[in-house]
């Protein structure tokens, strides 16, 4: 049995990483707001999970009885039965939130959605996310998410936590005149992401001005040993000229502090993100940011970045020339992305979190804080 302290169980989808050279922007989110005697919940790592967190691995062994999607949930119930937490918080997997509210009805469970709940496995129809609704407490990571998981006439409270950054692990500021002639990708290198999108823009923009560099940083997976992929081999054939370099996959604070350098970070989503991490981070580091005009990117970015059109990588060129070439332009850029950065900082979210918490638990109290 869990101590008093230890009452909040929170899940990782079954392929999130919890350690420092295999993690994604869930398990990142989760460490940053996780509590020393949280229990945290995750698949089986090849390396340690991060120092100072509770993390229980989901026994292989429930691979070896049930097909892959069920294993995992029937691993997560068993651990719930074990620790019998007061509150569970599951992170991105619908049809896991669901299974293990109606096995225990008795403590609440909340979902929180970090993709688009209309391409998600269990909430793609009306019915599904109306029966969720009813089940378990949702949570949606942006207005976008909250506004896509109720479209379809589809109605039920929704509380939205949005994503957020500890500032204190923001590397020193550079000012903008001293930073390195680099443009940033930084993200999965995957089609969704645009990383061809970002190798077409930056062609163009070499032939312009073959002074600046350009680094991909990122692979397909959140993982040092992340394999090659189709893309990732055609990708390297699209590369023609020199000063584009991609570093693969590289732990979370290297990557902080190559933005940190950069003179931009380009963001040429195609897919519409639900929130945009990487916009959030680069801002975080005062780096100019040009990001896709998709998804919930416009209200997060807000005026602390320049929005693009994916489909018009043309006047990416041109803008990204524009800004590169008018040092005032990217000053004055750099501290409104600080500014609009700090409204996402990690103490104002945990105070939600708590505050959220406590309303749909009342077993919690200030103790546990």
């Amino acid at each position: 049995m869990m101590d008093k302290t230890s009452r909040i169980m929170t899940v990782l989808p079954p392929k999130e990483g919890f350690s420092a050279d295999c993690v994604g922007a869930v398990g990142l989110l989760v460490r940053r707001l996780a509590q020393p005697n949280d229990l945290i919940v995750g698949r089986a790592l090849t390396s340690l999970p991060f120092p100072g967190l509770r993390y229980l691995e989901i026994s292989k062994n429930w691979f070896s009885i049930f097909i892959k999607n069920k294993a995992y949930r029937y691993g997560v119930a068993s651990v719930v039965r074990k620790y019998r937490p007061c509150l569970i918080e599951i992170h991105n997997r619908p049809e896991i939130a669901l299974f293990i509210a109606q096995r225990f009805p008795k403590i609440p469970v909340t979902l929180t959605l970090h993709n688009d709940p209309l391409s998600m496995r269990g909430l793609k129809t009306s019915i599904e996310r109306k029966r969720i609704l009813r089940k378990v407490h949702v949570v949606a990571v942006s207005q976008w998410v909250k506004e896509r998981f109720l479209s379809r006439q589809v109605v039920g409270n929704i509380t939205i936590l949005p994503n957020n950054i500890d500032l204190q692990e923001i590397p020193e500021y550079v000012p903008i005149p001293e930073r390195e002639k680099k443009i940033l990708f930084v993200g999965r290198v995957v089609a969704d992401k645009g990383a061809d999108l970002f190798v077409q823009i930056c062609e163009q923009f070499l032939q312009i001005d073959p002074t600046w560099t350009v680094e991909i940083i990122g692979a397909d997976r959140f993982d040092m040993n992340s394999p090659e992929t189709p893309f990732i081999q055609q990708l390297k054939h699209q590369i023609k000229s020199k000063q584009i370099h991609m570093t693969g996959y590289l732990p979370y604070d290297q990557v902080l502090q190559k933005m940190a350098h950069a003179s931009v970070v380009i963001m040429p989503s195609r897919w519409s993100e639900p929130f945009g991490m990487t916009a959030l981070e680069a801002m975080a580091c005062g780096t100019p940011l040009l990001a896709s005009f998709v998804g919930a990117l416009p209200q997060i970015v807000g005026q602390g970045g320049l929005l693009i059109d994916p489909k018009k990588p043309e006047h990416a060129v041109l803008l990204l020339s524009k800004l590169l070439k008018n040092m005032q332009l990217r000053q004055e850029l750099s501290v409104k992305a600080i500014q609009q950065a700090s409204v996402y900082n990690k103490q104002d979210a945990f105070q939600r979190l708590v505050a959220f918490r406590k309303r749909i638990c009342s077993a919690l109290t200030v103790e546990h804080y």
